[in-house]
């Protein structure tokens, strides 16, 4: 039995290759839309994991709360004004029992130059918590102090990234321009995974001071990071905030919040709603995909079946039935389907290694994504080729006759 399912394979493997045009083009069909299905679920959990991370590296865990200036929906242009949130409201904020730290900043986006060289680049105004709120220290050099604050200094700590962008060898001591103005580098931080349009590597932090007074001059922020103690009941700490905050504003009834608070579970949920809908639109590319590669398949078997009608019609001939036809081009699919599964799933590895080096997603591999691709290769090739095989089985004895 088992000579004559080797010798069965080895029929199989024959006609394979006996016609390797139809080969090629039916592995090539199956492989495009199963690298596609492949990249684009592993691109998609890498994407999950690289938000995940961020996040904790941001110290956004669970007892951390994110107030941000201007109504709104959390992505998106805000609905209201955004010049509402003040220090005021900070200091209040501090006071409740379960709130362990506050860190306030402004943001703006502005030209920052060194030797002639100029770029649009984030730049922050911090306080002397941003470092533990974010969990963001420097690799070299100092962070800012009660000093540097009380005199409105002209310093700023950048992120990793920035000296390579401008060439700087040696940034700390060197001095660039913002807005015109001189600020000396006194520290470079940490590498820091963040998603967004402005790169966390290439941030330019100034005093929170320096900022409010010299740079943006204005009395109002536009985020606090707030840390709460541990066991913290989120809902009741948001709902608390929410109500001071409405209170100091004056907003009363359906009056909309001019502020956002954001918190982890909403952060991964928005996330994950975006990140779901693009895979959805994605992966049924892919499938419509699938189905053309399977009609590909169905036509290219059927012209086998044609070239090999004479073969067919021999076989059945001398006693083969109906069910070993099926059985005979099924395997074939089957083969069909682990071929174009193995080189889909290298292509996939390789296509992932090559997107990782011009993004920060990284590759993201599992043997559960491997098996589900050969399943979708399956049913496609099985799906397809059976038609084609039931055709086999229709082929009459007398064909014989013709080819004589």
């Amino acid at each position: 039995m088992k000579l004559l399912n080797l010798n069965f394979l080895k029929d199989i493997v024959r006609e394979l290759f006996s016609n390797k045009g139809n080969l090629f083009f039916m592995v090539l069909a199956l492989v495009i839309s199963l690298t596609a299905l492949n990249t684009i679920y592993s691109l998609g959990e890498s994407a999950k994991r690289q938000v995940l991370e961020a996040l904790a590296n941001l110290q956004f865990g669970k007892d951390a709360l994110l107030i941000i200036a201007g109504g709104g929906r959390i992505i998106g242009l805000t609905t209201t004004r955004t010049d509402t949130l003040k220090l005021e409201d900070v200091e209040e904020i501090k006071r409740l029992s379960f709130v362990k730290l506050a860190s306030s900043w402004s943001r703006g986006i502005l030209e920052v130059s060194y030797q002639g060289e100029a770029e649009k680049l984030r730049v922050d105004g911090v306080d002397l918590n941003y470092s533990l709120a974010n969990n963001w220290y420097t690799s070299s050099g100092r962070f800012f102090n009660q000093q540097d604050m009380e005199s409105l200094a002209k310093v700023c700590v950048v992120g990793a990234d920035l000296p390579k962008k401008f060439k700087i060898k040696n940034p700390i001591g060197e001095k660039i321009k913002i807005r015109g103005e001189y600020f000396e580098i006194i520290g470079v931080l940490e590498p820091k995974t963040f998603f967004g349009h402005f790169r966390a590597d290439e941030r330019v932090l100034i005093p929170f001071t320096t900022a409010q007074r010299r740079v943006f001059n204005k009395d109002y922020i536009d985020a606090v990071k707030l840390l709460f103690y541990p066991d913290t009941d989120m809902k009741m700490a948001t709902q608390t905030i929410r109500q001071i905050l409405r209170k100091r504003h004056n907003l009363y009834g359906v009056q909309p919040d001019d502020f956002r608070l954001i918190t982890p579970e909403m952060s991964i949920q928005r996330f994950t709603e975006a990140s779901r809908t693009i895979n959805i639109f994605l992966l049924a590319i892919s499938l419509i995909s699938l189905i053309i590669s399977g009609v590909i398949i169905m036509n290219l078997m059927y012209a086998n079946i044609e070239e090999k009608a004479p073969i067919i019609a021999l076989r059945i001939a001398l006693g083969a039935t109906s069910k070993i036809l099926i059985k005979h081009y099924l395997t074939m699919c089957l083969l069909i389907a682990l071929l174009s599964g193995v080189i889909g799933w290298f292509l996939s590895i390789i296509l992932m290694q090559a997107i990782s080096l011009f993004t920060p997603l990284k590759p993201l591999f599992s043997w559960v994504t491997f098996l589900i691709s050969l399943a979708f290769a399956t049913i496609t090739c099985v799906v397809f080729g059976l038609i084609p095989a039931l055709k086999a089985t229709q082929i009459e004895p007398s064909i014989l006759l013709k080819s004589l």
